[in-house]
């Protein structure tokens, strides 16, 4: 009997969830959360020279108020306070600004990475089942005997067996995991709970195997090799 090989199909690496862009964009709101940092520090600079000015204007004012001589001429304690208060209010928006568009910025990072495992994982178990569906079609084709003929009456039952392996899949506890065990594992579950015979699915080692109807090229040979080998004489017997 022939019997070929159940593959497990294993997800994507989490190295792969990131594109390029992906990449690229992470790096971008790495480097603008470091911009914030440095705005962060940039206003405290400010407020201390705010603090400084202030302190040095108080003490101007009370060593004019206890000579009693005015100010000098165009002297204006208060235009350098004005500038570093505008230097400090726009330090200030443009963090805000920039903490905006880096907060948009990682929540689409992270809906974009979230969207991607979900489509691994999708993909992951569209592999399984495609090879769980492969090998209980090469063992139901087996049992049912229809072989290349694939007659609609077989293709029908065949329809209907992975039917029900959709069910046990979705229903039962005995298949919950599936998706991290081995596939011929799964297989051989499946046989079981399907009827199959106890010799559809085998494990050698650590290979899990499934039977398969011959292929063409099989067929050919073994009616090739069948055609060349010496056919048995016939005794004649006299009357």
């Amino acid at each position: 009997m022939t019997y070929h090989r159940i593959l497990d199909p294993q997800p994507s690496p989490v190295a792969e969830i990131d594109t390029p862009e992906l990449v690229e964009a992470a790096l971008a709101v790495e480097r603008d959360e470091q911009d914030i940092l440095l705005l962060t520090e940039l206003a405290e600079i400010g407020m201390r020279l705010v603090r400084a000015h202030e302190a040095y204007v108080m003490t101007r004012l009370a060593a004019v108020s206890a000579e009693g001589a005015p100010l000098t001429p165009g002297e204006n304690l208060y235009a350098p306070f004005d500038k570093l208060a505008l230097t400090v209010r726009r330090t200030v928006a443009l963090k805000k600004h920039l903490a905006a568009e880096v907060k948009t910025r990682r929540a689409s990072l992270v809906t974009e990475r979230a969207a991607r495992r979900e489509q691994q994982t999708r993909d992951h178990k569209r592999s399984v089942n495609d090879e769980i569906d492969d090998a209980l079609t090469d063992a139901f084709t087996v049992m049912y005997g229809d072989g290349d003929a694939e007659t609609d009456e077989g293709d029908a039952l065949c329809r209907e067996m992975l039917a029900d392996k959709e069910n046990l899949l979705a229903d039962s506890e005995t298949f919950n995991d599936y998706l991290t065990r081995p596939v011929g594992e799964t297989v051989a579950l499946l046989c079981v709970a399907l009827g199959l015979p106890a010799d559809t699915c085998i494990k050698d080692g650590d290979t899990w195997l499934v039977k398969r109807p011959p292929g063409a090229y099989e067929t050919f040979s073994e009616t090739r090799a069948a055609a060349a080998r010496p056919q048995p004489a016939t005794t004649v017997c006299s009357p």
